[in-house]
């Protein structure tokens, strides 16, 4: 990701705005969800604040900047395949765990 941000960069591309448009996205995928979310933990009373789920999100980039959910995976595969793959997962579990307070 990095090698790619400075590639954008140096082409004149806003990393910023691309991020931020990004994470727009991402945000009004999830908030599409919350209603069917919400009303799926109301029936499991006793899980509300002992639960998480992880999502994939699958952006595609145009040549335009504009970003475009392709896909949203619930429950991505970890596994790992080479060794960017496993830095990569490794990471987001760490993250992940530390969210969750683990």
């Amino acid at each position: 990701m990095s090698a790619l941000s400075k590639h954008l960069e140096n082409i004149g591309v806003d990393m910023s705005l691309l991020w931020s448009r990004v994470y727009d996205l991402i945000v009004k995928a999830v908030l599409c969800v919350d209603p069917h979310v919400t009303n799926a933990l109301k029936k499991m009373p006793n899980v509300k604040n002992n639960c998480f789920d992880l999502y994939g999100f699958d952006v595609l980039i145009d040549e335009t900047m504009k970003p475009w959910l392709l896909e949203v995976n619930l429950s991505p595969s970890l596994a790992t395949d080479s060794p960017l793959d496993y830095t990569i997962k490794s990471n987001l579990l760490t993250d992940t765990f530390n969210l969750v307070g683990v």
